[in-house]
């Protein structure tokens, strides 16, 4: 699976943390989300992204960010 483009509204809107978030940012091995870190009560770290689309989660070792 690849996301081009991660930073356009469109991609933002379509892949969400597990809360539904669309404040992730991809690291080397997994996802951080900024609103998510910010909740007492959430973790911010995850490895699987929510493609709203589809209802698909999308493990991190499976998704090639282009942009």
């Amino acid at each position: 699976m690849s996301i081009r483009d991660i930073d356009t509204p469109t991609a933002k809107w379509r892949y969400t943390c597990p809360n539904g978030h669309t404040s992730w940012e991809p690291t080397n091995s997994h996802f951080w989300c900024h609103q998510c870190s910010r909740l007492p009560d959430a973790e911010a770290e995850f490895w699987k992204l929510r493609d709203r689309k589809t209802g698909e989660r999308l493990a991190r070792e499976k998704v090639v960010l282009d942009g």
